[in-house]
């Protein structure tokens, strides 16, 4: 697996001849072979070396050691990452990506959509992804429209749930800690040579903090429940059939910042539902491997603005999509073909006394992408892709990405690579259903590169530039979206850097971003980017089973559109567990343990020190 606190990026995996392993039965933190596979950097199952995009790839060993109850805390300490929240567990979430926000990024759940078509710029709901089912995230940065698509400028976000072992298996756990949190989940599982099943079940419950600063205000507490069910069956060594289904059902308390109560609003809640399922069917022969594959998601979100029980706010969505995806493996590398269909609709209404009159928008997208790695010797790996995506509302997009990465002789360990793409965000359907008086909204476009240099896990260095234009913005005169005029401009440098000191069971890691250009289309500096964030970690593995690790994240200055400065803070987390027999595991994560007071968004109140224990068993 991946170090446990923060995974290095493949810009430090490529020149390692070994994952980051957890200690072994000899309680030393120890290298482990390359057979770690990710699926998404061509839709298709290959080595984490075999590609050259920039992936980092978290596991749920990382996951359980680091205490991160949502997928937007776990990616949250990935170089290049910076993760706001308005508030508390539930409460919505912006994932940064070098810069670029939530709308351009793609994020799946094992390679089914999560973006919600019907939010006001198409990102996912992450804060409701809770990690008990996680079986590792996989992250690749950097425009990825030439394999995934739409909403993909920044990159993809691929959460992969657990799979089903050999025989019967189930687990379960307890977490309680403060703000009243009550966390339980369970698994049962079934795996012989054909056939496959797996049921999990989860329920978060806490009674949290004020959303709006100050903290101790008005509590706005919060309620998940997740169910998954995974089917499999396999005809043979060359067929099989797959069933996923998921079901997210969040409710929670939020404080209107529009309101004149502000912090102490108790009546403004949310109910929000998503359902996501897919059917596949994989066969090959030879060195052909194809997948067929169609997934359907549902989203459904209700706001309550007041106090007569009543929604004010609706948003429904549906993504319907289908695809075909072969892969054929050749002496010097693989070619991957790949063939989608989706259609995606969205509705928005807002309730009050004077009308209901409810916003709609479909479209449909068909697209076609070539991918291709090819090994020019054993020290040179190609890769391009290129895509072509037809819409029937918009205009079509085609994009392309062409990356290297040599391994250099003359020092074993020092890897170079580079990457240039170009990539696109289709509008939402609320943008769509939104758009300002007179105006034809089409997808924005974005090209970009990023440049890697580094020599073994010791240290890696990763220089990216990206320029956007036609991006979407509100127009409050017009009273909907419109293309902006204009280019954004994104650019900085990564720094992630691991060592090992087996003699005292200890490992050290940190990683460095310092973003050079966030700008908007007018030169301004676009809000709630921090300009440098610094992340650290340490862990000690002692005889016994004994793990201690600390780790703390500096994020520097960072404005929002009122010019109020929400960064230049530290936060600093203490975890422990301890595996007991081969049954039991117990952890005790405490955040925040200096009680810092920050905001990650002006005017919304964040955690305090707080304290969690978790006991877990399986079989």
């Amino acid at each position: 697996m991946t170090h446990p606190r923060y995974p290095l990026t493949l810009s430090t995996l490529l020149f390692v001849s070994a994952l980051q392993a957890s200690p072994t039965s000899n309680d030393q933190p120890v290298d482990q072979n390359t057979n770690l596979r990710i699926t998404t950097a061509s839709q298709t199952s290959e080595s984490i070396h075999d590609t050259t995009a920039d992936i980092s790839v978290i596991t749920s060993e990382d996951i359980a050691q680091n205490g991160d109850q949502t997928a937007a805390e776990a990616i949250s300490h990935i170089s290049g990452i910076t993760v706001t929240a308005n508030g508390g567990l539930g409460q919505p979430s912006t994932i940064f990506v070098r810069g670029q926000s939530s709308g351009s990024l793609l994020v799946l759940l094992d390679g089914m959509r999560l973006n919600d078509p019907s939010t006001t710029d198409g990102r996912a709901n992450l804060e409701h992804i809770m990690t008990n089912d996680i079986a590792q995230i996989e992250i690749i940065k950097g425009g990825s429209s030439s394999i995934w698509g739409a909403d993909a400028s920044a990159g993809v976000i691929n959460i992969i749930t657990k799979t089903p072992k050999s025989g019967i298996h189930g687990t379960a756990s307890l977490e309680a800690g403060s703000y009243a949190t009550r966390n339980a989940h369970a698994t049962l599982s079934y795996g012989d040579k054909r056939l496959t099943a797996q049921l999990t079940a989860g329920a978060v419950k806490n009674d949290g903090f004020s959303a709006l600063a100050p903290r101790d205000a008005e509590n706005d507490g919060y309620d998940n429940k997740t169910v998954g069910l995974k089917l499999g069956y396999a005809f043979d060594e060359t067929q099989r059939i797959d069933l996923s289904h998921y079901n997210i059902n969040a409710k929670g308390d939020y404080d209107d910042a529009l309101s004149m109560l502000l912090a102490n609003d108790d009546y403004s809640r949310y109910d929000s539902e998503q359902e996501n399922s897919a059917l596949s069917y994989r066969f090959g022969f030879g060195d052909i491997e194809s997948t067929v594959k169609a997934g359907k998601g549902e989203f459904a979100r209700d706001y309550y603005t007041n106090s007569y029980g009543e929604a004010q706010n609706q948003y429904r969505s549906t993504i319907k999509e289908a695809s075909w995806i072969s892969g054929c493996k050749y002496t010097e590398g693989k070619a991957t073909l790949g063939i989608e269909g989706k259609e995606i609709e969205g509705m928005n209404n807002y309730i009050s006394s004077f009308s209901s009159i409810p916003s709609e928008s479909a479209y449909k997208n068909r697209a076609a992408f070539l991918s291709n790695i090819y090994h020019l010797g054993d020290a040179t790996l190609i890769e391009t892709n290129l895509r072509y995506d037809d819409f029937d509302t918009f205009d079509d997009q085609a994009t392309y990405k062409i990356g290297i990465k040599h391994d250099h002789a003359f020092m074993p360990g020092f890897t170079t690579k580079a990457n240039y793409y170009t990539a696109f965000d289709a509008p939402s359907a609320y943008q769509l259903a939104n758009a300002a008086m007179g105006e034809l909204l089409t997808p924005s476009y974005s090209e970009g590169f990023d440049i890697t240099a580094g020599y073994k896990e010791l240290l890696a260095l990763t220089y990216f530039h990206t320029k956007t234009e036609d991006a979407f913005e509100y127009d409050m005169s017009r009273y909907g979206y419109y293309n902006i005029d204009g280019k954004e401009k994104f650019s900085g440098v990564e720094i992630g850097s691991s060592h090992r000191l087996p003699k005292y069971n200890i490992v050290l890691g940190a990683n460095y971003t310092s973003l050079f250009d966030y700008e908007r289309y007018d030169g301004t500096t676009l809000s709630n980017r921090a300009e440098e964030s610094f992340n650290v970690y340490a862990d000690y593995y002692m005889t016994g089973g004994h793990h201690f690790g600390i780790t703390g994240q500096y994020i520097g200055d960072r404005v929002d559109v009122s010019t109020e400065q929400t960064g230049n803070y530290t936060v600093w987390n203490l975890h422990y567990d301890m595996q007991i027999k081969k049954e039991f595991e117990i952890s005790v994560n405490a955040k925040n343990i200096f009680d810092k007071e920050y905001e990650t968004v002006y005017g919304y109140a964040t955690e305090g020190r707080s304290i969690y224990g978790k006991i877990a068993y399986s079989f």
